[in-house]
């Protein structure tokens, strides 16, 4: 390690030591509304089960999970003994479902990865220590590298990304300090473009793969059940327009969008839109619900209008809903079935926009707002196959749903171009493992 880089350790850890309370509050605070944070807490210091000469898999929420979910089947078709991650309940609960099979039989162990702090990880390393450590996504735990790497344990970053705005943030640090990446052993980018920006951060071991979520499977039992449910819930074959991933903080934007809309449709004479409305954190189900009721929209829950397999209730008037919450998760196949034109959420944030990747796969036009730094890949490719519309302000984006309502459908050949272009994109988990073959790690 370079001198800078320690430097940059010392005051690092520093500060992490001071927020230590803070730390603790955040967790205090999220149990209040979710009891699940404080349930196996103590593997957040780096204690619980673990497995020995393992492959460590870091993917910090659901979404990574999913689209990480094809490469760790890969890796268990190898028989390899995996330990998977998390950093949310959300993501902790989902992976022990899909996994339970393996989890029964001792090849994979499920947990909250360390906080980030050397003793965490102390004794998360004194319990196993794995051949091999793979970050998926956005994630670069400094600590969590550092420890790796005075282990000597080889650590990848895989379905990785990094864009220019991110490192204009830490551009000041990183020419004062350097950057962790310099300890990483590899990396696996997204795009030739992220690639590039690796190469500049001081990673020079960097293989474009590609996108993981182009390799998630679609379920079938979700497509199938949203299929079904169209004839009960929309009999009159009202347009349908979905908002998947929506971030709290620009609910207002969708909800005053989904009012003009409705007023829009009784004006022109058109048939009532229905709207599926799907929030990306759990703990804003409840809170947005009540603002959209206090819209004057009629709107029904997820677990309220279909049973535990996706069925709609008979007893509900469906015609006279105007908004379906989607208070659940691990469902979105279900709820963007439903739905003819999808706006994806974080658009209008500053946090950034989330995946488009499901809606794709099902043939879905997507609109996005401006804010598309954190997907360039894959928004920029899908815009020029004219597969995604980038809005500049919430009244654009109003325009364009005005324009669905009025009667534009998908045609034949826009579903060809849906096709053409997943198939140009997919195959990253079997890239992925090549890469590592190559690098003699597995």
């Amino acid at each position: 390690m370079k001198f800078r880089l320690f430097v940059f350790y010392i005051i690092y850890t520093g500060i992490l030591f001071v927020c230590f309370p803070i730390v603790i509050g955040y967790f205090i605070l999220r149990s209040r509304n979710d009891s699940r944070y404080r349930k196996n807490f103590a593997e957040r210091f780096g204690f619980g089960q673990s497995i020995a000469d393992c492959i460590l898999i870091h993917t910090a929420s659901i979404g990574e999970f999913r689209g990480a979910f094809p490469f760790i089947q890969q890796l268990l078709n190898r028989k390899e003994r995996l330990v998977i991650s998390c950093l949310t309940p959300v993501a902790r609960s989902y992976a022990y479902e899909k996994l339970s099979h393996e989890i029964e039989i001792g090849s994979v162990v499920v947990r909250y990865l360390p906080l980030e702090y050397f003793t965490a990880f102390q004794n998360f390393f004194s319990r196993s220590k794995p051949k091999l450590v793979l970050i998926c996504e956005l994630e670069t735990w400094p600590i969590f590298i550092a420890s790796c790497y005075r282990r000597k344990i080889p650590i990848y970053l895989i379905n990785s990304q990094i864009t220019k705005e991110a490192m204009r943030r830490v551009s000041f640090i990183t020419k004062l300090f350097g950057h962790p990446l310099e300890l990483v052993s590899g990396v696996a980018a997204k795009s030739s473009e992220h690639a590039v920006n690796f190469n500049l951060m001081g990673q020079q071991n960097v293989v474009p793969v590609g996108e993981f979520r182009f390799d998630q499977p679609i379920p079938e039992s979700h497509t199938r059940a949203g299929e079904s449910a169209l004839s009960l819930v929309n009999p009159k074959k009202r347009p349908i327009v979905g908002f998947s991933s929506v971030i709290f903080g620009e609910a207002d934007i969708y909800i005053n969008s989904m009012k003009s809309l409705k007023l829009f449709s009784e004006e022109r004479s058109l048939l009532k839109p229905m709207y599926v409305f799907v929030p990306r954190a759990p703990e804003a189900f409840d809170d947005l619900f009540q603002k959209i009721e206090d819209s004057g929209l009629s709107v029904i829950r997820r677990t309220q209008g279909f049973s535990g397999d996706l069925q709609p209730s008979l007893s509900t008037d469906w015609n006279n809903i105007d908004v379906i919450l989607g208070d659940s998760f691990g469902e979105m196949y279900f709820y963007l079935k439903l739905c003819g034109q999808v706006v994806a959420g974080g658009g209008f944030w500053h946090t950034g926009a989330h995946n488009i990747i499901e809606q794709l796969q099902l043939h879905k036009d997507v609109i996005v707002g401006p804010e598309i730094w954190t997907i360039k890949f894959p928004a920029y490719q899908a815009q020029k196959a004219g597969l995604l519309t980038v809005v500049k302000d919430p009244s654009e984006l109003t325009r364009n749903l005005r324009l669905f309502l009025e009667g534009n459908d998908t045609n034949k050949i826009v579903r060809e171009k849906f096709d053409e272009f997943l198939n140009d994109y997919a195959g990253a988990s079997n890239k992925t493992v090549a890469m590592l073959e190559n690098e003699g790690v597995i």
